[in-house]
């Protein structure tokens, strides 16, 4: 695809890049190995970052593989100003050929726009050659035109590369790695050591604060090169991490380790597969897995006979097979092949908003965003566009406007089944004219063709299909033309009374606007419709007919009709929505709304707060592929009162210990301050009955490795609803109690043993490589 753009802005720039003669050598990506595409990118090419058809910036940019980031470097016309002019390798989310954001986007629609009424001055920019960078949580793009194609391709290959290798790290790999950026981070004149004096700096700042003696010490047994400066003994960077190392001595897995090894120097897989077995309680595991994970884990020379070290030990124990979250549950699990009303199903709130309600920025990055991060059911607010065609804002409200097209074309299309192959659910909220319908219809059939499910409804369907039967398709929840009249004469006194009730509904959706036949043909199994009650949903209501409610509207019927709301979403979905006060983009409890069966929970997800976090987390399990199946008490037999259940079931019992905790960060993260005070606490979140909440004691000025030892025992009644939250805090006497990492997962995904929590932030964001050591016993 080509954008024609008029001369002055043309002449100016793409001429001008394909005459850089830096690239004249070697440039076709296809006939290069990785390892030459990376060297091309490490001397830098000639770039330009687009801001808008007026706004082009050339600029050299360089992968800097030392310090792990992508930068640019100023011409002679555009000097360089360092802030924002490198970004880190780490945050890059996501590198995309041709045009695919909104930049691209505003400026293949400002081209469009103008009449070209000199054909003798337009000129050419190739779709081929252009390429963004998706970066920091923000998922903020950095749009780039490349002189030609294959120098686009270079950059989109490597800097792809290098994000897949980041992303296979094993947990070990990434500490050593954050340990030498520490390293790096500290050796301000960049001789490549450190002495002790700046070693004592840098402990400091990673929150250790130990005895000099013992420090000193250590700090001689890393010296294995004996290298000294100006006289002083100084560590590089691979001394460093065994210096780092030897001082995180984890005395609580020593213990563990000499209890099942003959001696304290090495453990044979036989006795490795006693403690797997034992503590761990995986009763069939075997002596040939854990060879495996000798050969996987193990470093030294044991490895060749068969036996772990103390180290290997320790690797395995913090290896991903051994965290708390069940590795089982890391893929689709369950039963795919009930109603689509049995699931819970992951969902967004106004999708197109990167901020407020109010004045925030509508985009394609919101979709791209919550698509990758497992939603399954994303809205668009659809309202008529100049020329024709719709756009998707927040009505009545200084946020911005994007064409509903591009949301199909550069979302919707290309990320519906990124992160999951079940069903996407496009809730529409229809304010556009009965001729823009039809051109929302026309672009939902010519955009995603066979991606939309167009199935029929027949009047005897009793139950929703599946998400097994609907994978690979995209269904449109709308409301649907109102059914037609007929002549009541020939009809029983039932199929009158029934006509009665359509009669209602038509009249209800005669007030408000028409529904265009082409939108109204593409909805079926998702159709929308008024609720007036419980009673009237039970009597004439239909499987494939839902509402939405308010958050005060759904727990106002939480209150007054808890068990018949949970009757009504065994059969029949429903759709919670954010109150229109929260203009900021906060979030409401999901919890009470799961807890009674809502299906799709809608959330902000461009919120960084508790209930996104909560939400994230509830849907990491069964493979994060949007649909979670729900306890079969909510699933239709009836019985199940949300009041009454405690009354009539066995406890759950649930044994934490939090042992210890490792790495434990500033608020923040930051490197500069005090060292920490932490403690733990651990909240139950489910239904009202279980939750409870406690802590342990507070470990003064030790984020290193604070070891706590300490006991929780809690009893569930409903454990099938609950959802254990660990949350790490640094006390504070002079203000509020800083959170410094956390971590959540269901109840039912725990793992038994002694097992490691990889802590996160609100985002779910790693706080690397800050753990916590627990061992979970459950009855």
């Amino acid at each position: 695809m080509e954008a024609i753009v008029e001369e002055p802005v043309a002449a100016k720039i793409y001429p001008q890049l394909e005459e850089t003669p830096e690239f004249r050598e070697a440039i076709d990506s296809r006939s290069k190995t990785i390892e030459d595409v990376l060297e091309s990118l490490k001397k830098g090419t000639v770039l330009w970052k687009v801001r808008s058809l007026s706004n082009w910036y050339r600029r050299k940019y360089i992968l800097d593989h030392r310090n792990g980031t992508l930068r640019y470097e100023p011409s002679h016309k555009a000097p360089c100003y360092r802030i924002n002019s490198e970004i880190v390798i780490d945050d890059i989310v996501e590198v995309r050929k041709g045009w695919k954001t909104d930049t691209f986007n505003k400026i293949e629609r400002t081209v469009r726009k103008k009449n070209m009424k000199s054909p003798d001055r337009k000129h050419v920019i190739d779709e081929a050659a252009c390429f963004s960078v998706i970066h920091g949580r923000s998922k903020q793009s950095l749009d780039l035109v490349a002189p030609n194609a294959e120098v686009a391709d270079l950059w989109v290959q490597g800097l792809g590369h290098l994000i897949t290798v980041l992303d296979g790290l094993q947990q070990e790999e990434r500490f050593e790695r954050w340990l030498k950026q520490r390293f790096q981070e500290a050796d301000l004149d960049g001789n490549g050591s450190l002495n002790f004096d700046e070693c004592l700096i840098l402990l400091k700042q990673l929150n250790a604060k130990l005895p000099r003696d013992t420090v000193k010490r250590l700090f001689h047994i890393a010296n294995i090169n004996t290298n000294s400066r100006n006289d002083e003994q100084v560590l590089d960077a691979e001394e460093f991490v065994i210096f780092y190392m030897n001082l995180m001595s984890r005395s609580e897995i020593k213990e563990l380790f000499t209890r099942y090894s003959k001696n304290d120097k090495e453990m044979n897989a036989q006795e490795l597969c006693h403690f797997i077995q034992t503590e761990q309680h995986c009763k069939d595991f075997t002596v040939e897995q854990c060879n495996t994970l000798i050969e996987t884990f193990e470093d030294s020379k044991l490895k060749v006979v068969g036996k772990v070290s103390f180290i290997g030990f320790t690797s395995i124990l913090m290896s991903k097979q051994f965290e708390i979250f069940n590795l089982s549950h890391t893929v689709v699990y369950q039963d795919m092949t009930n109603p689509l009303p049995h699931y819970y199903i992951a969902s967004s709130h106004n999708t197109y908003l990167t901020g407020n309600q109010l004045r925030g920025e509508s985009s394609v990055e919101g979709y791209i965003d919550a698509l990758k991060r497992g939603c399954r059911c994303v809205e668009l607010d659809c309202w008529d566009g100049p020329d024709g065609d719709p756009i998707v804002y927040h009505g009545y409200t200084l946020t911005t406007k994007i064409l509903f097209r591009d949301v199909l074309v550069d979302a919707i299309k290309p990320y519906a089944f990124y992160a999951s192959e079940y069903p996407v659910i496009l809730s529409l909220e229809n304010h556009c004219s009965e001729r823009q319908q039809e051109v929302l219809a026309k672009h939902f059939c010519d955009v995603l063709g066979d991606m939309l499910y167009t199935e029929p409804v027949s009047e005897d369907m009793l139950f929703l299909p599946s998400p097994e039967a609907l994978k690979k398709k995209i269904i449109v929840k709308a409301k649907k033309e109102a059914p037609a009249e007929k002549d009541s004469e020939s009809e029983s006194e039932e199929e009158q009374e029934a006509i009665k009730v359509a009669l209602n509904m038509k009249s209800y959706n005669q007030q408000t606007k028409v529904v265009a036949e082409g939108l109204s043909s593409l909805v079926n199994i998702c159709q929308a419709v008024h609720f007036h009650s419980f009673e009237e949903a039970k009597v004439s209501g239909k499987c494939h007919q839902m509402s939405s409610f308010s958050e005060t509207k759904a727990e106002d019927l939480i209150e007054k009709s808890a068990k018949d709301f949970v009757m009504y979403n065994a059969r029949q979905l429903s759709r919670i929505y954010p109150s229109g006060k929260r203009t900021g983009s906060s979030n409401y409890k999901p919890t009470p709304l799961w807890n009674v069966g809502c299906q799709i929970v809608a959330l902000n997800y461009q919120s960084s707060r508790r209930p996104i976090f909560l939400n994230e987390s509830k849907f990491k399990q069964n493979g994060g592929c949007g649909y979670v199946l729900k306890p079969k008490f909510l699933c239709g037999n009836g019985d199940y009162d949300p009041d009454a259940v405690i009354k009539h079931r066995p406890s759950a019992q649930l044994k934490l210990t939090i042992i210890s905790g490792q790495h434990i960060p500033k608020a923040n993260q930051d490197l500069e301050g005090e060292v920490v005070d932490p403690y733990v606490t651990v909240k139950i979140i489910g239904h009202p009955a279980d939750e409870q909440k406690l802590k342990t004691d507070i470990i003064r000025n030790n984020g290193f490795n604070p070891r706590w030892n300490e006991e929780m025992n809690f009893s569930l009644k409903v454990p099938e609803l609950a959802m254990v939250h660990f949350i790490v805090k640094d006390s504070s006497t002079t203000g509020k109690d800083a959170t410094l990492g956390m971590y959540a997962l269901p109840f039912s995904s725990m793992q038994q043993g002694y097992r490691h929590i990889y802590l996160v932030d609100y985002m779910g964001s790693l706080v690397s490589p800050a753990t916590l050591f627990v061992h979970v016993s459950i009855k």
